[in-house]
């Protein structure tokens, strides 16, 4: 066998076995995980001496959510409290005590901004709840909006806003809708009465939407 035969042989054999060789590696796939986040929200709110502004310190404020979980705090001198962005969106109840005062239970639905909770002194007039009182324009054109207020009307004289914890609702959606914060929506022509309760009372408003 000539020597260039020889090469060629060696050439093909070579060619061959790189052709053949297994690495033993396979691709691998990668998932990410999905993840869900849940959007939670603080609250703040003050402490007072129901039929004036005087804030009232050192008061016992409790948080409890729909499960029974309780949230503690206290105010500051001024009346002040408030609890960290760990609420989520839900009913809850507000529970406040000071000495001297009469405690009181409240209804509140987080998402809110701030609440005022007004205690009576020992030994006082309990103060009931009368009616709630809708501040809102009387018409309004298809495709506008419009923030509503919702004032609670006590006995004494005294008004609180509850516009962002009534529960609203419209008698005529397909003509408007008003949101949990109060916003009314305008959509077609007509008549609408709308409805805001708080607690053990609530409101009507009237208003037209015109083309």
């Amino acid at each position: 066998m000539s020597l260039r035969t020889i090469s060629l042989c060696l050439v093909v054999t070579c060619g061959v076995a790189a052709c053949s060789h297994d690495t033993g590696i396979t691709p691998s796939s990668t998932t990410t995980p999905s993840t869900t986040s849940t959007t939670t929200y603080g609250l703040t709110g003050l402490v007072v001496q129901a039929g004036t502004t005087n804030g009232i310190g050192s008061a016992a404020v409790a948080l409890v959510d729909s499960s029974g979980n309780v949230l503690t705090t206290t105010t500051d001198d001024k009346g002040a409290f408030a609890f960290g962005a760990t609420l989520t969106a839900g009913t809850y109840v507000l529970q406040a005590a000071a000495p001297g005062y009469i405690a009181t239970t409240s209804s509140i639905a987080i998402p809110v901004t701030a609440f005022t909770v007004q205690l009576l002194l020992t030994g006082t007039t309990s103060v009931t709840t009368v009616s709630v009182v809708i501040t809102g324009p009387a018409t309004l054109t298809v495709g506008s909006t419009s923030q509503l207020t919702a004032n609670v009307l006590y006995t004494d004289g005294t008004q609180k806003d509850v516009t962002n914890v009534a529960k609203w609702a419209s008698t005529a959606p397909s003509v408007a809708t008003v949101s949990v914060g109060g916003v009314l929506t305008a959509y077609t022509a007509g008549t609408t009465a709308i409805t805001a309760a708080f607690q053990d009372v609530s409101g009507s408003f009237v208003t037209t939407i015109s083309p």
